[in-house]
Formats: C-alpha cells, structure tokens, sequence
C-alpha cells in the first residue's frame, strides 16, 4: 500500500508533499515526492506516526484499574478512534493487592488475540503510586499511600503478571528508601518518572542519577518552581536526561506554562493526557475512580471539594490545545508521538521511517483525525484516490491553523516564523543526499573545463545571481565559470519585472548566445516547480546535451525534467504563496551548499580555508595573511610579505613560505600539482 500525503511528520518537521510505502504492517519506504500512482491519497492535512499516550487511566466510562480484557478491547478502539496507536493503562494509588490485581487484567488484555477491529496497543502497566509525598497527592487517597521499601517492592515484583506488564511507575523520590528503590526498578527494566513530589531540585537530581528517567505531569502535584528552588519543575526541564510529561489539556496547567515547557524542554517534551474513567462523558458525569467520588466539572474531572483527578481529552484533543497554545503544530504532534516512544526506548514506532510499525494518523488542516491505521489496517474504510486534472503547488498551499496571524503579537508572529523556518531546515536534510549527487556531478563539469548555469525567476533568481557573483572573490572563480540566468535580465536583480518567468523563449535565446554544450550543466531553481522560465531552461540545456539539475519546493515538472532533482519540501508557508520566506531560505542555503561543495571538491579550500581568496581590500588582506600564516606555518607579517611577492595569490604564498620558493617557482610547483594546494603541500616543492 501507498499512501500520498500533502504534508508528513518527519525528524520534528512538518514537510511535504510525501509518502509512505507499506507492506506487512510496516513502513518499508518514505518517499520524498507525492507518488503518482497511489492507492490512499489523502487531500489535505498531514500524515503523522500513531500518537503514544503514556499516561491513560482510562476513557468512555472504562477504569484501566478494574477494565476487564473485554472492556480494554473497546478502549483500545474508541482511542484508535482519535489517532492514539499505543499507551499505557494508568492505575493510580491503591493497596498492593488491587494493583496486583489490575495488573493481571491488563496482562490478560495484552495476551488476548486482536480483534477483528484494530485498536491502540497497551504497551505496559502505569503506575501513579503508591509511593508519593503526601502533600503532593492531589487525588490520590492519603490512606493507601507507603514508603518503597524493600517490602513493597517485593509485593510489587514478586508478582508474575506484575513483572510481565509493569513498565513506569511514578514515585516522589524524597521519599525514604526511594533511592535504593529507583536503582532496583531500574535494574529490573522498569521506567522511573518523578511525579507527586515535594522534592528540591538537589534530590531530584539524585533521583535522576539513580536512573529516574521521566516527570509525571509537570507543574502538577508538585514543588512550585522558584528562582532560589526550582525542584522537580527545574531538573525536568534543564536535565537532557529527564523526559517531562506535560499534560495537554490546558487545564491542569495554564497555554502559558505549556509554552514555557515545550520551549525548556524542546524535543524532550511528552505530551499526555492524564485521562480517567470520567473522560469523554458529558459535564456533570459522576463516578467512582481512584477510590473516590469524581465529576465532570469545568473542563476536567475533579473530586467534590474541587480537587483535580484527571483530564477528560484524548491525546488528539490534547494536540490541538497545545497548537492552540501556541505551541508549532510538528512539536506538538513530535511530543505526542517520537518524544514518547524515545522516552521509554520503543524502537519500533512513533516515527515515520523505514522498518518501523505502519501506525499512522491522517490530520486534517485543523488538526482533527481523518483516519488512522494500526500496522497498516485503516480503522475506517478508505476511499480510492480520485485523480485531479491539475493541483496546485504545496508552496501556494494556505495554512488554516494561522487565520488569526495578524491579530497575534508580534513576538508570536515572530515564533510562528521561526518555527517554519525550522521545519524547513530539517526539509533541506532530507534533500541533502540529492543535493550532494548534484555538487559531485557540477564538480566533475567543472574540473573538466565546463560552466555551471543557473535559471530562475523572482528570489530564485535573485539568489542565483547572489551565489554567482559572490563566489568570484571567495574563491577567486574568473568571470563565465557560474553564469546566473535571471527572467526579466538585469532589471529583475533590483526590482520585480512583471511576467517575465512567463517568458519561456527568452532563456532559450540566452543559452544560446552562450553556447551552452555537453560540458556545461544547468540548475533550474523555482519553489513552484513549474516556473515557463526555468522549465525551458531546463529543456535547452538538456537539448543541447549539458547535464541538468533543479533545485525546487514541490518537485513538479521542473524537477520531472531535471536529470538530478532536489526537492526541498517545506510545504505551505506561514503567509501563503509567499515563497522569499521558507521556500527562498532554503534555496539560499541550497546554492550555498551546492557551490561550496563544488569548489572545496576542486580545491579552492584547505580545510577550513579559502585558499584562493582574492584579497580586493584591507579586511580580505588581513585574512589572506593570516590564513597564509596558520598552514604555512609563518608569522602573520612574514605571510603579509609573501603574499605581496606572489601577486596576492594565497596558495601560492603558502608554498613558496612551506618550502622557501620564489613566486614564480612556487607557482609552477602549485600547476604540477594540479592547483591543489594538500596535493602540493604532500609533495617535496624543492625537486621541482
């Protein structure tokens, strides 16, 4: 099965367009391109991996500390149901016998064979207690919580089906003995999470020495963070070692304080829901959980003096709030899906790569579940693609999440640009290996005697003329070596000429007063992938025999016609179809990258030096002497009188200061050499 999606989940970054090739429950290929023969094609959106709640004490009425394996089977699907692909069934503080004995349920739950409907795996028993601080309890029932001790965790692990489920248990680790019992479930393969806890931040980092490795629902049930004494809050958002679990509903912690998490933490961030039995049912539901009464009531369930005692979302609802927060929609989704999986080292799932469980979830442009699929199995009937005449470029795609743009402060306008631009830089990785296939195959034109021609139109080709002309004194290229094609001419370099990229026989007449052959090779740049322009440059070159590549944001016919394509797939941008934005940031560094390759690949740089800098002032003086002085090596006036006696040239001042050469003999060791200066340096200049 193939599936086509306008924008993918992929390393952190919302990119697009793209795919996935399934076979057999799992992804066996993530393509880079929408496919052109599909069998899901999904219209609008992004395609993500399944979401991973850690923390779900149950939903729908269903209690994960009673659930029989029956009950688990309809949880699992009403949670597939909202894109949850996996989570842990939570219980919370009970004595030692209920927990042992949920526990045996939820064994039996995950050795019962799949139904015929897919649902959300149970990756493992949860426990919230009973090991917390009484003053942090919160819900939890002062009666029932103890100390870890060697006793109570002998209970614990002592049981069969305990040790088979038990994969997280939160603890307060200023507790006695919860140093000695962090190190024991730790060695037993157990999770540790700090959560309930009146713990300084001198002790939780003890705890996190000892091996504790998550924080339960941070700001919640826990030391307020002080400047003098940040606690738990403090080392699970500062320690790289700790994964903090936010609970996403804004509720049990205000948008504000969820946006200074997930910018603390960063990709660190899990985002849970924290959900009870009570969840999904309507305000004013009454229940027994935890044993206790509880209600939905303001948002949230709670018990009858107002204490909190769980969310009432599910982990897609719990996305959208933290979008609606503030926080950027792909470390919204990242945090629900590849953080939680990282967290309890689950290899198998929470991402989008090959090799991995086909657990997906389709999003809509406002983020709501259009279907998910567990091991490849779609929980709703999938319509067969219906093939569009034409469609529009992804660059011109409109980001419906942003309609409130010009009503936000300019500080969060800034962020949601900022973001963008790092979703677009984490697609300019993935186009990496295309774009190193293209600077070899330039490099080898270029060494041969050939030229490097750029096409584009607009900021694609105003940043080809930027990369041509700026390569002349870095590397000290000679005019016609990078010749830029810009539609419209000079005038387009300062100022739009308008309906010039529509101009397609204009670039055919330009290649041809440059006599464009088999030796030469011409990039195409245009975020539309259908530039006129840039497209018939494409066509001359490859006519006229020269090797052609493209550098485009959505692929298109411009990357179809280029013998080497990279498609840097940044999707829609934050003010839509203006592509100098995301679209004309990652070109820019495309070139840069295309043409320092290049030229480090035919010698002009020495390591981290450009030794055929052309010093045209008193600042590119200055670094020519002192590059000449740090791999001559020589002091820095000595390499200042060498390079005056070589004409300015830096490699040439390089040999003739190494093996005590005149100008001109240091010259002719350089030819030998084939201008290349490690070459020369390896070889005796004084035989020649």
């Amino acid at each position: 099965m193939i599936i086509a999606a306008p924008r993918l989940l992929i390393d952190g970054a919302i990119i697009g367009p793209g795919g996935v090739v399934v076979e057999d429950g799992r992804i066996v290929l993530v393509l880079d391109h929408a496919p052109d023969e599909a069998d899901v094609v999904l219209t609008e959106g992004v395609l993500a991996p399944g979401l991973i709640d850690l923390h779900n004490n149950g939903a729908f009425g269903i209690d994960c500390a009673t659930a029989a394996p029956a009950d688990f089977a309809v949880l699992c699907q009403r949670l597939a149901a909202c894109g949850v692909t996996g989570f842990l069934p939570t219980v919370i503080t009970a004595p030692i016998d209920r927990l042992q004995a949920a526990a045996a349920r939820i064994d039996a739950a995950m050795r019962a064979p799949a139904g015929d409907e897919p649902g959300a795996a149970l990756l493992g028993l949860h426990l919230e207690g009973p090991f917390l601080a009484p003053a942090r309890r919160g819900a939890h029932r002062a009666d029932w919580l103890m100390a870890p001790d060697a006793a109570a965790l002998d209970a614990l692990l002592g049981d069969a089906a305990m040790r088979r489920v038990l994969l997280v248990v939160t603890l307060a680790p200023e507790l006695p003995g919860a140093m000695a019992a962090i190190g024991r479930l730790v060695a037993a393969g157990i999770v540790v999470s700090l959560g309930h806890t009146d713990a300084d931040a001198a002790c939780a980092t003890r705890a996190v020495d000892a091996g504790a490795r998550l924080a339960t629902h941070v700001f919640t049930a826990m030391r307020p963070f002080h400047h003098r004494d940040p606690g738990v809050i403090g080392v699970a958002l500062a320690d790289e070692r700790i994964a903090p679990c936010f609970i996403a509903d804004a509720v049990h912690a205000d948008g504000l304080s969820l946006r200074l998490g997930f910018a603390a933490a960063g990709r660190r961030a899990v985002a849970v829901t924290d959900a009870v039995s009570l969840a999904g049912m309507p305000d004013g539901y009454a229940a027994e959980f935890g044993g206790g009464p509880a209600m939905v009531r303001d948002g949230a369930v709670r018990r009858p003096d107002g204490t909190l005692t769980g969310a009432v979302i599910a982990l897609d609802e719990g996305v959208r709030r933290l979008i609606a927060a503030g926080i950027a929609p792909a470390a919204a989704l990242e945090a629900a899906t590849a953080a939680p999986a990282r967290a309890l080292g689950l290899t198998d799932r929470g991402r989008l790569a090959a090799g991995l469980r086909a657990d997906l979830v389709w999003f809509d442009d406002a983020y709501q579940v259009r279907n998910c699929w567990i091991a490849g199995v779609a929980i709703r009937p999938v319509a067969r693609p219906v093939r569009r005449a034409a469609t529009l470029p992804l660059t011109e795609a409109v980001r419906t999440d942003l309609d409130d743009l010009d009503m936000r402060p300019s500080a969060a306008i800034i962020a949601v640009l900022l973001a963008q631009e790092a979703a677009a830089q984490a697609a300019l990785r993935h186009a990496a290996p295309a774009l190193a296939r293209l600077a070899d195959a330039v490099a080898a034109r270029l060494a041969a005697g050939g030229r490097l021609f750029y096409a584009g139109a607009g900021t694609s080709g105003r940043l080809a003329v930027l990369d041509a002309v700026e390569c002349g004194p870095t590397f000290s290229l000679p005019p016609g070596v990078i010749i830029p094609l810009i539609a419209g001419g000079a005038a387009a370099v300062s100022g739009a000429v308008e309906g010039a990229e529509d101009e397609a026989q204009a670039v055919t007449g330009l290649l041809a007063a440059h006599a464009i052959g088999p030796g030469d090779v011409l990039v195409g740049i245009a975020a539309s992938g259908a530039t006129p322009f840039t497209l018939a440059a494409i066509a001359a070159a490859r006519r006229a025999g020269a090797l052609t590549g493209s550098i485009t944001n959505s692929g298109g016919p411009i990357a179809a016609a280029a013998e080497i394509a990279v498609v840097i797939a940044t999707g829609a941008e934050v003010i839509a179809g203006s592509t100098r934005l995301s679209a004309g940031t990652t070109q820019k560094i495309a070139l840069n990258c295309l043409s320092s390759t290049v030229m480090i690949r035919l010698g002009k740089v020495f390591g981290p030096y450009m030794v055929d800098l052309k010093p045209t002032n008193a600042k590119l003086r200055a670094r020519a002497a002192r590059i000449v002085a740090a791999i001559a090596p020589c002091e820095v006036a000595a390499a200042a009188r060498a390079l005056a006696d070589c004409g300015h040239e830096v490699s040439t001042a390089i040999i003739a200061v190494r093996f005590g050469l005149g100008a001109d003999a240091a010259r002719a060791h350089l030819a030998r050499c084939g201008f290349r200066l490690r070459a020369a340096l390896a070889a005796d200049g004084r035989r020649g």
